[in-house]
């Protein structure tokens, strides 16, 4: 399950300079196709690497410090996520905390 990531917006300029860098040299249609694929696969596991990141840290928000506070379901989602409801940052605290179980 990937979060939205509304209010960060990747820029075109940057997207197709990272593409050219993985396909400028390639002029054969299924060697680039190749590349593409290979290129593709490997930026799919960063974002569900990013993702896991993103719920890691939204459980440790929910996580009561030394002191036993923490924010609540409703406090993340309005003052961190804006774009997840409480039962979204739920599912993703749910997430990050198994993902911390397993470090």
């Amino acid at each position: 399950m990937t979060t939205p990531t509304t209010g960060y917006e990747a820029e075109p300029t940057d997207v197709a300079a990272e593409v050219a860098t993985h396909l400028d040299d390639i002029t054969d249609p299924t060697e680039r196709y190749h590349r593409a694929t290979a290129a593709q696969a490997h930026h799919q596991a960063v974002v569900a690497a990013l993702q896991t990141e993103r719920d890691k840290a939204l459980a440790a928000l929910n996580t009561p410090d030394e002191d036993g506070r923490r924010l609540t379901y409703q406090q993340i989602s309005k003052q961190v996520t804006v774009d997840l409801t409480p039962s979204g940052v739920q599912k993703a605290v749910e997430r990050g905390r198994r993902a911390l179980d397993h470090t």
